[in-house]
């Protein structure tokens, strides 16, 4: 079953098999562990450095596999951060930046995040990216806190702030803010 929430379902497939594929080719230090943890530490070692790009594309290139240029593109938009994980549309997420700067209406690719938690209204670690003109949460999701309800509140209002300033995107990621 389609749900609005989530991108088309062939694209999510288009989209996982290339991110893994990718993320798979990203060296990292840490034991192996299972398949979830070793793609996050990757797409987190890509974020930090992103220099990680150009040596897992021309592997996978050695291999025949090249990565999918709409998947390349969306890779080149990857910003990880404890999001903010405020609340629910009938057709997104809404995702607030650690510092309130902007806001997100953000896709997830196979199951919305609402099934995934039970609730909204928490501090959640992933990735956003911008995946064919929307932004998306990359799957690669961990739970850091739920938040009181004075915090949901006042995310809340953040968030309508976002929205009637015009910074509730869902084309694109803003460029991070310093500290």
């Amino acid at each position: 079953m389609t749900h609005k929430k989530c991108i088309d379902p062939a694209a999510a497939r288009h989209f996982l098999g290339h991110y893994q594929n990718l993320l798979e080719s990203i060296p990292i230090t840490k034991p192996k562990t299972n398949v979830v943890t070793q793609l996050a530490a990757a797409r987190d070692a890509l974020h930090a450095d992103p220099a990680l790009l150009q040596p897992a594309l021309a592997h996978l290139q050695n291999l025949g596999s090249p990565c999918a240029d709409d998947v390349l593109q969306a890779v080149q938009t990857l910003c990880v951060d404890n999001w903010i994980y405020v609340s629910d549309t009938a057709t997104h997420s809404q995702f607030l930046e650690p510092k309130g700067a902007a806001a997100y209406a953000t896709k997830t690719l196979t199951t919305p995040l609402k099934e995934m938690f039970g609730s909204s209204g928490a501090v959640l670690s992933c990735g956003l990216l911008v995946f064919q003109g929307q932004v998306i949460c990359d799957g690669l999701v961990r739970f850091v806190a739920w938040l009181g309800p004075n915090y949901r509140s006042s995310f809340k209002e953040q968030l309508a702030a976002c929205r009637a300033q015009g910074r509730l995107y869902r084309d694109h990621l803003q460029p991070s803010t310093p500290p």
